[in-house]
Parts: C-alpha cells; sequence; structure tokens
C-alpha cells in the first residue's frame, strides 16, 4: 500500500483529517475542562471565604462599637492592635498584623466600617495599598498596588437591630492563581504531545481502516489481468484461425475444421462473458425472480444423466447416493441451484483421473438440506484451499488449456451459496481426493 501513491496519499490525508478532528475535540474538552475546574476552585474560595467572614461576624458584632471588648477579641486572636487618632473615628482601632497567613501563601485582611463607608478598623493589609471599596457590593474582586488579587466579602453589622457598620474580609488569590498556571501549562504542554500520539495513532487507524479497500484494489486489478487473459486466449485463437480461413479460401474442404475452431472459441467467450455478468447481477442483487420451492432430489437427478456422458467421456465413475426417505426441498432460485451443483460436480469430474469416482450425497440435519459432492481426484494443498473460491484463481494454471476452465465455476458457486443464506466448505488432501460441501436451510 506503500508503494501506492493514491493510497499513500488518501491515508495521508485522512490522517490529517483524523489529527486535526481530534485535535480540536481535546482543545475544546481541555477547554472545558479548565472552565470547570477554575468554576470549581473560585466555588471552593468563596464557602471558605464566606465561613471565615460569618465567624469573624460572629465574634465582632458583639463587641461593635465597644474598644475594649474589641481589644480583648484581638488578644483571643493573637492580634495586635494600635489605637491612634487619624482622620477616621475617634478611638479608631487599626490591626496591623495579617489576620491569618497559610504556609501556601494564603492571606486574609479585614475591615471595619462604619455605616457611612468611613474605615474604623483595618487589619493585614495598609489602607493605602488597597483603598476601601464600596460596601455595596456583597462580593468583589480587587487588585493591590503590587497586582495581588484579593476576593472580597462585604457583610453588615448591627447593633440594637439597625445598621452599624460593616464588616469586609478578603483573601489573597496567590495560590489559586498559581495552581491554575500549573494546570494551564501542564494542558499547554498536554495538548502538543497528545496530538503527536493522536497523529500516530491516526496514520495506524488509517492504514488499517483502507488495508481492506486495498485489499479489494488489488483484488480488482488481478480480476481485470485474469479476465484480459482468458479473453486474449481465445480471441488470439480466434484470430489465426480468421487468418488460416482467408490463407485456405480455395480449400473448401479445410473450412469445417475452422469453423468448428471459431464455434469452439467462441462459445468458450459467450460462457465467460455469461459468468462475468452472472456474478456481476448476484453481486448487485440484480436478480430477477423470486424464490420458490425446490426439489434438491429431482435437481441432483437431472445433473446426474445430464453430465453422464462428460463422466463416460473422461474415463469416471458418476454416482448419486440419496440418504433420506422423503423428498427435501429449498428456497430459492431453481437455475442458480442447478448452476451451483453443476459446476460443483463439473469440477469434480475434470479433477479426477480415468478410472476415478466423483459420487453426489443428499442428505439432511436438522433444518438444513446438506449436498456432498466427493471425488477421488488429485486433491487440494492447504495453501489452496482457502483461495479456491476467489474469481479466476486456479490451482493448476494449465488447466483451462485443457479443460477450458476460467476459474469462475467455484466463485460461482460460493455466490450463490451466500445469496441463498446456505454455507460451502472444501475438504480435501493432495492424492486423496476432495469433498464440497453445501448446506441450505430446509
Amino acid at each position: 500500500m506503500e508503494r501506492n501513491p493514491i493510497f499513500r496519499q488518501t491515508r495521508l490525508r485522512l490522517a490529517a483529517w483524523y489529527t486535526l478532528v481530534m485535535g480540536s475535540i481535546l482543545g475544546l474538552s481541555g477547554l472545558g475542562v479548565y472552565s470547570v475546574v477554575a468554576h470549581a476552585y473560585y466555588e471552593s474560595v468563596d464557602q471558605g471565604l464566606e465561613s471565615v467572614a460569618k465567624a469573624l461576624h460572629q465574634s465582632i458584632e458583639p463587641a461593635w462599637q465597644q474598644p475594649g471588648h474589641l481589644q480583648q477579641l484581638a488578644k483571643e486572636l493573637s492580634l495586635e492592635i494600635c489605637i491612634t487618632q487619624t482622620n477616621c473615628l475617634p478611638k479608631t482601632a487599626v490591626i496591623k498584623q495579617p489576620i491569618a497567613e497559610a504556609a501556601n501563601q494564603v492571606s486574609y485582611y479585614i475591615r471595619l466600617l462604619d455605616r457611612s463607608g468611613k474605615p474604623f478598623a483595618i487589619a493585614g493589609i495598609p489602607l493605602d495599598e488597597l483603598p476601601i471599596t464600596s460596601s455595596s457590593k456583597n462580593w468583589q474582586t480587587l487588585i493591590d498596588s503590587s497586582g495581588t488579587r484579593y476576593r472580597q466579602i462585604t457583610l453588615s453589622m448591627h447593633s440594637q437591630n439597625q445598621l452599624s457598620g460593616y464588616l469586609q474580609v478578603a483573601r489573597s488569590l496567590t495560590d489559586l492563581e498559581q495552581h491554575l498556571a500549573f494546570f494551564r501549562l501542564t494542558l499547554w504542554l498536554g495538548l502538543p504531545i497528545s496530538m503527536i500520539f493522536v497523529g500516530l495513532s491516526s496514520w495506524w487507524l488509517a492504514g488499517r481502516a483502507m488495508q481492506p479497500i486495498y485489499n479489494s484494489y488489488q483484488q480488482m486489478q488481478q480480476f481485470t489481468a485474469d479476465a484480459a487473459h482468458e479473453f486474449r486466449t481465445p480471441l488470439a485463437a480466434m484470430y489465426s484461425t480468421i487468418e488460416a480461413a482467408i490463407k485456405l479460401q480455395q480449400e473448401p474442404k479445410s473450412n469445417v475444421g475452422i469453423l468448428d475452431v471459431l464455434k469452439h472459441q467462441n462459445r468458450r467467450l459467450s460462457q465467460l462473458v455469461g459468468d462475468l455478468l452472472l456474478l456481476t447481477r448476484i453481486d448487485q442483487k440484480q436478480l430477477t425472480g423470486e424464490h420458490q420451492p425446490c426439489c434438491l432430489n429431482d435437481l441432483i437427478s437431472d445433473l446426474i444423466e445430464e453430465l453422464a456422458f462428460l463422466a463416460v467421456e473422461t474415463g469416471v465413475n458418476l454416482s448419486k447416493q440419496v440418504l433420506v426417505s422423503e423428498k427435501l426441498y429449498v428456497r430459492g432460485n431453481e437455475e442458480q441451484l442447478y448452476r451451483l451443483i453443476s459446476n460443483l460436480i463439473v469440477n469434480a469430474i475434470q479433477a479426477t483421473p480415468s478410472r476415478g469416482k466423483v459420487t453426489v450425497f443428499l442428505e439432511s440435519s436438522e433444518s438444513y438440506a446438506i449436498i456432498r459432492v466427493q471425488d477421488t481426484g488429485i486433491g487440494i494443498a492447504v495453501e489452496h484451499q482457502k483461495r479456491i473460491f476467489d474469481r479466476f484463481y486456479r490451482v493448476d494454471r494449465d488447466r483451462s488449456r485443457t479443460s477450458g476452465g476460467s476459474g469462475l465455476g467455484l466463485a460461482i458457486a460460493m455466490v450463490i451459496v451466500q445469496a441463498h443464506k446456505g454455507t460451502i466448505h472444501v475438504q480435501s488432501q493432495p492424492g486423496l481426493g476432495s469433498t464440497f460441501t453445501v448446506r441450505l436451510p430446509l
């Protein structure tokens, strides 16, 4: 297949298209997976941040507007609180330490705002690095002066069932962005590596997919070559005979033999064309006529009687053995079944030497009729048994010169059996003869 440029280019195109399609699917799948993972990460961050904010809210709200209580709470949380006079409200508390900082670079900050939105206390990040944001939005994503992104939640604080301020809690997204960056890098590096494997797999799959087509192409080439050879032989004989007839026009007695040769070669050509036409019509399921009950007993008896002359002429003993007490009927095309059994018997007679024996058996098993054509001929080697049903295949290439065989008899038998939903197989040993067995549903 690699030596044929048409199949090589077709295989390359198939592999390229398969790689392109699979690459697009992998790319879209990777994008979808990344989106799902990123969404899950952000959801987990929001859930964790909300849990922290609610815990702080429950601790801070009772101590709201009570600096002493707030300082005690800060000590319990291991925070350092400094009281300074700034532009904020009197007794503003500024928390200088981060409220928490994990080993994986996760940091938090909190801010306490009065109900007007001015800072009351801060912790974890200076005010000038991340300005106070609006308290009207519950969730916000902010960026400080160094480029670090924070996810912030705002909760309202109440005192005596009245809004008295806001609590803002945020955590950095550095760890999340690092994980997502590593995940993106993995996808970007994994995609070309995957594409290499997909490309190699595509090339292999394209070869496997095209192998039956290539085999059919080779069979077609062999079929064309064999058909041309079969047509050339009788045509060459007819051409030489016609030339001889032209030279011997003045000898009328010799014309009889010349016409006999022309008649024989014409009959051979007609039979070959008919066989090819029959194979084509069976392959394309264009045969007309419905299947009807056919009696195999009568069919075999007629064939034995008809081919008796051929058997006597070659010195072969032709007989039948019916191993059933009643007549066997199958549903099929009588003309095709006639051709099937005839081909098997004729092949057996031609393969059997003088004083040999050909026997046709008819029996039944379960719901099948069984026809066996047994001969004591030359037999078929094991390496040829798998190919004897191929068109134009002959074990003995020289047989067509003596018997006129074209190598289509068993091929026709095979397609007829398949058209009748039956099976055919051969058992043979060189020098011990052959047995062809046909099973047809009753």
